[in-house]
């Protein structure tokens, strides 16, 4: 397996909380490992957001517009998508961004 090196800035408070919890608890063998763990975990978290899902087609559907894609491959980008989450979640998630965004709209006005 490849490696990219990453380099990420802890305040010193934060790094003081990962370094005690290291050495507390054993669980991880160093800082590295609890990173890519956290980065592994959080990306499976983001991932089933109905809301990053809905936003992942919006962004296809505009890359789209900007960069031709065949019918095909969208519908396969598509429906990679729809096995990925609940369309009825999508659905919902949509609903409430547009009123949140209608309501915003409301107060402003």
């Amino acid at each position: 397996m490849k490696y990219a090196n990453v380099s990420v800035k802890f305040p010193e408070e934060l790094d003081q909380e990962l370094e005690q919890f290291l050495e507390e608890t054993g669980v991880y063998t160093n800082k590295s490992e609890f990173i890519k763990e956290s980065v592994r975990r959080h990306l499976i978290e983001l991932n089933n957001e109905p809301a990053i899902a809905a936003l992942r087609v919006e962004q296809l559907f505009a890359r789209a517009e900007q960069e031709p894609v065949n019918d095909d491959e969208l519908h396969a980008r598509l429906d990679d998508l729809r096995e990925r989450v609940d369309e009825e979640d999508v659905a919902s998630a949509v609903e409430a961004a547009r009123k949140e965004t209608a309501d915003e709209y409301a107060d402003h006005a």
